[in-house]
């Protein structure tokens, strides 16, 4: 086994201090990109009820075109983090952002459900290379022991997307029409693209010391790396704990939590759409605390133990509580969010476990599980609610169902916290050392 030991990066010269904040700056435009990801990936919440009148589909239908996202992310989070191992950020990068210009042009123009799901397949497809571009940038340009709190931060200015994504597109969309917001987002994805290929280097120009990644190493194929990942069950571990922990965010907060609040407990679209914003919000602080504290304390496991059971407490009482008020739902989905991102020590786990060389592919396998998890969930909780509900209410704008019928349909998000403990207490700790195979 070669270990390499976390330490404090020590920065040498005024070469070495000049190259971190241009890694800053490389790394913050990946960033950017995975902002507009996750803005993009919550827009169908934000304007559900246009949706569902345009194409005159039911709520599972409104699942199905919100997790193709979900599905063609999934699908390409390896292949992206193979890609990212022998061909590189700036590239793939250009390449992905452009897949989400097209992607949401064709949404924009749909004219039935069917080439709308295909305009969301090319921006999930797109939007797969963004949390593993951000860390391979992350593990190429800064220390190891730097790596879970630029995750952290990472997840903060990406999940400041999602919370803009359900508040700030409702509004937009109120003002200017849903298709002509779609048409903004892709001029932003454009612009992404551009700088991403002026601006973005794969690695340091020079050795680093305090980067084991930036010396030769040795090359791995494709086969190899994702051979070694697959038959990892530490790696299949972390991925289903991470996976199930995602199912709050994307699942609830980005797509049923709005219809939620707003048919069994009676709050105002726009309302309902700051509420659900939230969780991303609780991202926002949430991904730098657990980054932080998991390096200070020199631990991965704790903080995600206390990130499970507190989202599984908080998760109940989001829906099996009573006489919700706004402040109470505030804070709900607030700590929702901010537990519930405590997962993204996961990522950082595999990486530790697996070497430097497959990092990409690794980071990847995890973001797969965790991408389906979020899909099947989606769809799962719309099937539900069309499957069991006994008294559904038939406004102007069509079904409103009840909270019993929330409620029997939400059961699964706790259901899924449970088992992603279960899988967490075979995750073995790795004191913040990365091990891999000579």
């Amino acid at each position: 086994m070669a270990n390499v030991q976390y330490g404090a990066p020590v920065i040498k010269s005024k070469q070495e201090k000049a190259l971190f904040w241009r890694g800053v700056f490389i790394w913050g435009l990946a960033t950017l990109f995975y902002f507009n990801d996750n803005l993009l990936n919550v827009s169908p919440g934000a304007m559900a009820t246009q949706l569902i009148d345009v194409f005159n589909i039911s709520r599972s239908e409104l699942g199905i075109l919100s997790s193709c996202f979900l599905w063609s992310y999934g699908i390409m989070q390896i292949p992206a983090g193979l890609l990212m191992d022998s061909v590189g950020p700036r590239k793939v990068l250009t390449f992905a952002s452009l897949s989400c210009v097209v992607g949401t042009m064709l949404f924009a123009i749909a004219d039935t459900i069917q080439i709308a799901c295909i305009g969301r397949i090319l921006i999930g497809f797109g939007a797969a290379f963004a949390v593993v571009g951000c860390s391979k940038i992350a593990a190429n340009w800064f220390a190891p022991r730097r790596f879970a709190s630029f995750m952290g931060m990472m997840v903060a200015i990406g999940y400041l997307g999602g919370a803009f994504g359900l508040a700030g597109i409702n509004l937009v969309v109120d003002v200017i029409g849903w298709q002509e917001t779609l048409f903004l987002l892709a001029v932003v994805a454009l612009v992404l693209a551009v700088l991403i290929w002026l601006f973005i280097r794969d690695q340091p120009p020079v050795h680093l010391d305090y980067i084991p990644e930036s010396a030769p190493s040795e090359k791995v194929s494709v086969l190899t790396g994702l051979k070694e990942v697959v038959f990892c069950g530490q790696d299949w571990l972390a991925s289903i704990y991470a996976g199930l922990m995602y199912v709050p965010t994307i699942a609830f907060g980005a797509l049923w939590g709005a219809p939620y609040l707003i048919e069994a407990h009676g709050f105002a679209k726009s309302t309902a759409g700051i509420l659900s914003s939230l969780v991303f919000v609780g991202w926002v602080f949430g991904g730098p605390v657990y980054g932080w504290v998991s390096d200070y304390i020199g631990r991965r496991n704790l903080p995600m133990y206390v990130a499970n059971i507190a989202t599984l407490i908080v998760s109940l009482w989001i829906i099996y509580g009573t006489n919700h008020s706004v402040v109470t739902v505030a804070i709900g989905m607030f700590l929702l969010g901010f537990f519930s991102c405590g997962f993204l020590l996961a990522f950082v786990v595999t990486r530790e476990k697996n070497r430097p060389e497959i990092a990409g592919t690794a980071i990847g396998f995890v973001n797969t599980i965790n991408t389906f998890s979020g899909a099947a969930l989606q769809i799962l909780i719309g099937w539900v609610l069309d499957m069991v509900a006994t008294d559904v209410i038939i406004t102007e704008s069509g079904k409103a169902f009840t909270l019993a019928d929330y409620q029997k349909a939400l059961m699964s998000i706790p259901i899924c916290l449970v088992v992603a403990l279960i899988a967490l207490s075979r995750v073995k700790e790795t004191y913040c050392i990365v091990k891999h195979e000579d």
